[in-house]
């Protein structure tokens, strides 16, 4: 691949660092960028985990830990969506996220709006 294509995927990654780390208080651990065709946009993101989080996990309340990252995914898209329409040049036309437990990890997709003058076949 040249430069220009990992560039994108690089910007991605280290903004959705920058804003777990100012968000959660700590960072992730990884994040793998990929862009998929001509359509999507994949990052999974290895989460460290925060104090509180590990409380509820160790008391069996994943699922309030869960709950709690997608209600933040939810609130936080439209910033994730605004770095990966930078990075990429293209409007993104929706947003997917989801949340693993064990190990936790959650992954974002960003399906992008079709190119002026391409048209999407239904089939």
């Amino acid at each position: 691949m040249s430069e220009q294509q990992h560039e994108p995927t690089e910007l991605i990654s280290t903004e959705l660092e920058r804003i777990h780390q100012d968000s959660y208080g700590t960072g992730a651990h990884r994040i793998h960028t990929h862009i998929v065709g001509d359509r999507f946009v994949l990052c999974v993101v290895d989460n460290h985990v925060t104090v509180a989080e590990r409380t509820l996990l160790d008391s069996g309340q994943g699922e309030a830990v869960k709950a709690t990252r997608m209600a933040f995914q939810e609130a936080i898209g439209p910033t994730f969506i605004a770095v990966v329409e930078r990075a990429v040049g293209r409007r993104v036309e929706a947003f997917v996220s989801h949340v693993h437990l064990d190990p936790m990890f959650t992954v974002e997709m960003f399906r992008l709006a079709p190119l002026e003058g391409e048209h999407e076949e239904l089939e």
